[in-house]
């Protein structure tokens, strides 16, 4: 008799753990979801700013870039110069930006793509160059923005004035770069996905992914090797810049 409750004991077990089983991979089947919509969302929540910041930095930094004159000291020649290069660095950013973002708000509305968990692991698997790209290249053009409001403001009204501004957009600047920071150390999804602890890490992370990319095509490689030789007039640059510097010391 006694065999008759361990039984039944044994049965409703098995059925409790065969119920909570199904219910798991019940819910499991339920959380796998189409969020190509919601990408295409964070992606254009990128673009629009990266085309606003982009079409303000041509009247400030290249249409209005103010002339050399030879009046000026060399450490203003050499300011003038800087904050035109920054200038196209700049808009080159955010033009970098929208069309990463513009490219694969595309091809998420023309592909197909298997159901996951949540937007964050849908990203990390299809379009992770992109969003770091988009992302980087968006703050770089940014804080690039903010420092051509700072060489502005000695251009026009002189290093009282200049100083004060460079001080409040640095500490602007700084506060925004702590805020990213403690967005990009949360991660994101279900899985925790980080692509770095700050944004010098998210930084590392897309140069060796763009590296990787250059790798598979002749343009991409030709790009990366066409920025690597920029550096060479770029230091010309400024070595000639030291030497007026020098000479007008000596006259």
């Amino acid at each position: 008799m006694r065999l008759i409750p361990l039984l039944f004991g044994v049965i409703l077990s098995s059925v409790h753990t065969w119920g909570a089983s199904a219910a798991a991979a019940s819910t499991a089947a339920v959380a796998l979801k189409d969020y190509t919509g919601v990408a295409s969302g964070l992606f254009n929540n990128m673009r629009t700013p990266a085309a606003l910041v982009g079409g303000a930095v041509v009247p400030m930094g290249i249409t209005s870039a103010p002339k050399i004159e030879e009046t000026d000291s060399p450490k203003m020649k050499v300011m003038k110069r800087v904050s035109f290069i920054l200038g196209v660095g700049s808009l080159m950013s955010q033009i970098v930006a929208i069309t990463y973002s513009t490219v694969a708000i595309n091809k998420l509305a023309e592909l197909k793509y298997e159901p996951t968990e949540d937007v964050n692991e849908l990203i990390a698997s299809h379009y992770k160059l992109e969003w770091l790209g988009t992302n980087i290249h968006f703050l770089f053009g940014l804080f690039g923005f903010g420092i051509l409001a700072i060489f502005k403001s000695y251009f026009k009204y002189g290093s009282r004035v200049g100083n004060v501004n460079a001080c409040w957009s640095s500490a602007a600047m700084l506060f925004c770069i702590s805020i990213v920071n403690q967005g990009i150390a949360l991660g994101g999804g279900e899985q925790g996905i980080t692509y770095g602890s700050n944004i010098f890490g998210i930084t590392v992370n897309y140069l060796g992914l763009v590296l990787k990319y250059a790798r598979g095509g002749v343009t991409p490689a030709i790009s990366v090797g066409v920025v690597l030789f920029s550096i060479v007039p770029l230091m010309k640059l400024f070595s000639a810049e030291e030497e007026d510097g020098e000479k007008a010391k000596v006259e």
